[in-house]
């Protein structure tokens, strides 16, 4: 089950995200690294925690988007299909 899907690492690249993935859940978490409570001030105005959520959101997005690259297409029974004579609607009270 877990071989078929997206996040088994079967590539190096595959591998790299899910482990970008692992990583970025406990960095998530920027009050156990004290950043709460610092005013420490990045570039001369911008908060250290402002700073440090707009680089993880960031991150996301690069993360979002490798995923969206290495995503592989969908089955041929999965695209929509045009309508044919099995899929006429039929009447609301069954046939007559």
């Amino acid at each position: 089950m877990l071989k078929g899907s997206f996040w088994y690492p079967q590539t190096v690249p595959r591998a790299i995200l899910l482990l970008g993935v692992l990583i970025m859940i406990p960095l998530h978490q920027s009050e156990l690294l004290g950043l709460m409570s610092t005013s420490t001030l990045v570039f001369g105005w911008v908060p250290l925690q402002l700073a440090y959520d707009v680089t993880l959101i960031l991150s996301g997005v690069v993360v979002l988007y490798a995923m969206y690259r290495m995503a592989p297409e969908p089955p041929e029974e999965h695209e929509p299909t045009i309508e044919s004579d099995e899929s006429e609607a039929k009447p609301a009270g069954g046939e007559q």
